[in-house]
């Protein structure tokens, strides 16, 4: 929420009503039904924002803060879905259906699903002291001396 007022705060009225049309066009259906609203084109968008074509694209290509807003908004867009994907993700498990990978990935997506990787790392030296590894380290680098010389 914070970002968001912080990168509204850098546009203009009419980038912020281009940028909220651009996001949500992307989850309006390609081919819509009799009466529903399909995705806008950029002529659209544009002239709905009171701007140009050109004006439009060059935010779209060359405004840091334009695409990160529309990335912004469009997130939240796609997250507003949760409560379908869970139904859906529990519908699925309990009759043992269909691959979950898809729903793996919007969970991963939203930061609900976190792959984590634990190393563990063991100090083959830890009870030697300065001296000795020292000594250890000038050992091999004699004996690396010693095999590159006989090469």
């Amino acid at each position: 929420m914070r970002d968001s007022k912080k990168l509204e705060a850098r546009l203009t009225r009419e980038q912020i009503t281009a940028a909220q049309l651009m996001a949500v066009n992307q989850f309006l259906p390609k081919n819509p039904q009799e009466g529903e609203q399909g995705r806008y084109t950029y002529d659209e968008i544009a002239e709905k924002s009171g701007i140009t074509v050109r004006q439009l694209y060059n935010w779209r290509h060359y405004d840091e803060n334009f695409v990160k807003y529309v990335g912004h908004l469009a997130s939240n867009a796609f997250l507003s879905h949760l409560p379908d994907i869970m139904e859906k993700h529990l519908d699925m498990t309990l009759k043992g259906q269909g691959s979950m990978k898809g729903i793996e990935l919007f969970y991963k997506f939203g930061g609900l699903l976190v792959d984590k990787t634990e190393v563990k790392t063991e100090d083959v030296n830890a009870g030697q002291s300065i001296d000795e590894r020292l000594a250890l380290l000038q050992k091999r680098a004699n004996a690396t001396e010693e095999t590159e010389g006989d090469e």
